[in-house]
């Protein structure tokens, strides 16, 4: 469920809300960061349209957040790569030897970009991924042949 707060300004004038989206807990039982945004009204909306409009919004983002659509700026490539293998983990129609092999390839290319926050990956570590899979013995990182 997601909560709205408005943020006010000096004047006590609501200028613009956060919200929040519960993310769930970690393995330790503390609560995770929830998922953040902001709505900032037009200056010449009603009330009532503030409200609508606010309505819509929220609905919007906590959908989001529920398919897993948010973009995490904080996060790796790594770990989101993980948290798609696991999906397609849980999917039934999926063999286990082709996750298997995703896990294989992925051990390679987190070698390249897996550190990279997910926001920050651009065409030229793209490239220079490409440039590294072209050349000889590249199938050799991974211990295959």
């Amino acid at each position: 469920m997601a909560h709205v707060f408005p943020k006010k300004n000096k004047d006590g004038k609501i200028t613009s809300y956060t919200i929040r989206v519960f993310k769930g807990k970690d393995d330790n039982g503390k609560n995770l960061k929830p998922y953040t945004t902001s709505f900032k009204p037009e200056s010449n909306w009603s009330d009532s349209k503030i409200e609508r409009e606010l309505q819509k919004f929220v609905v919007l983002f906590e959908n989001e957040c529920k398919k897993g659509c948010v973009v995490d700026n904080k996060q790796t490539f790594a770990k989101y790569a993980n948290y798609v293998i696991n999906l397609k983990e849980s999917a039934e129609h999926r063999k286990h030897k082709t996750i298997e092999r995703y896990k294989e390839l992925l051990e390679r290319i987190n070698l390249a970009i897996g550190h990279i926050k997910l926001a920050d990956i651009r065409p030229q570590h793209l490239n220079a991924f490409y440039e590294i899979l072209a050349k000889d013995g590249a199938n050799l990182v991974t211990g295959k042949g």
